[in-house]
């Protein structure tokens, strides 16, 4: 599966800090499986590319429940930042109607 990142969230994927994606649990997300491999890139320069394995895969039901389980740095924020400037952040990305219809999946990498 392949799925496309930010550059800042890519080169936190490439230097192992960011640990879980953070993604709403749609159709696609929901034929993942432990083990399976994401082909993540940066999309703003689609040639860099990696590979990381789905070592966990945990679904909530609201983006502030899921945040509540991580530290700010394994999903790609700033240390400094709680769990209402996350999801704040993360509704520049996702609308609370896709949230509420999907809800939203950790995984693990």
């Amino acid at each position: 599966m392949k799925m496309g990142l930010n550059s800042d969230q890519f080169e936190l994927v490439f230097r192992g800090t960011k640990t879980i994606e953070i993604r709403l649990n749609d159709g696609k997300r929901r034929r993942l499986h432990v083990g399976d491999s994401i082909c993540f890139y940066n999309v703003a320069d689609e040639t860099q590319q990696l590979v990381r394995h789905v070592k966990s895969l945990r679904q909530f039901r609201t983006f502030a429940d899921l945040y509540s389980q991580y530290s700010p740095e394994s999903v790609g924020s700033a240390p400094e930042d709680d769990v209402a400037q996350m999801v704040v952040d993360t509704y520049a990305i996702y609308t609370s109607e896709q949230e509420k219809q999907w809800g939203v999946v950790a995984i693990g990498i």
